[in-house]
């Protein structure tokens, strides 16, 4: 049991690392493609490692304060959010409160999931694990295979792919077809 918490913890902390260097090159990116910040990238990527720190200190944490803590900020975050997006109602150019109703809704629902949670639940056997690597790495062979396809529909001109198209598709299909895929194999008892 202790094996399997310090195991859920360490990718968590990973998660979280990534999840930051993630936003940290995001904003790079952002910066060379525009030759600077905007006060809205750069709130909006202090806001998506705020939530990760957070969500990493929940799920880290041992006691039940931490997600009842969760629970309060994530509220905090929603109604701030609220009050933002009412006071900037008539500029459409502000995008900062809804960022917070969405953050916060996300820390929200995994606190109080968290607290309904049982202990029992995280107990992992080698056949799930065995399972889970290889629903990801299936879904994985499918997003290059689409980001294939896509980029050669592309710059063949065959469509005119917008890229806020291409990363949302890319971005749901990652999860989505994991847990398709972790289903599947579930389903079937193993992955062969």
């Amino acid at each position: 049991m202790e094996k399997n918490m310090e195991d859920r913890n360490r990718k968590m902390v990973l998660t979280a690392i990534f999840g930051i260097a993630a936003v940290i090159i995001a904003l790079f990116v952002v910066y060379i493609s525009t030759g600077g910040l905007s006060a809205v990238a750069v709130v909006w990527g202090l806001m998506i490692i705020a939530l990760l720190s957070a969500l990493t200190a929940v799920k880290t944490g041992r006691k039940k304060e931490y997600n009842y803590a969760g629970v309060a900020i994530g509220a905090l975050m929603v109604v701030a959010g609220l009050m933002i997006s009412a006071m900037s109602y008539f500029d459409s150019g502000t995008t900062a409160g809804s960022g917070m109703v969405t953050g916060g809704t996300i820390l929200l629902v995994i606190c109080l999931l968290s607290l309904k949670k049982s202990p029992d639940r995280d107990i992992r056997d080698e056949r799930s694990l065995k399972i889970g690597t290889w629903a990801i790495a299936y879904s994985w062979y499918l997003t290059f295979f689409v980001v294939i396809v896509i980029f050669w529909l592309s710059y063949l001109d065959i469509v005119v792919i917008e890229a806020y198209a291409a990363i949302g598709t890319l971005v749901l299909l990652m999860p989505l077809s994991t847990v398709g895929f972790q289903w599947y194999f579930s389903r079937k008892g193993d992955v062969y």
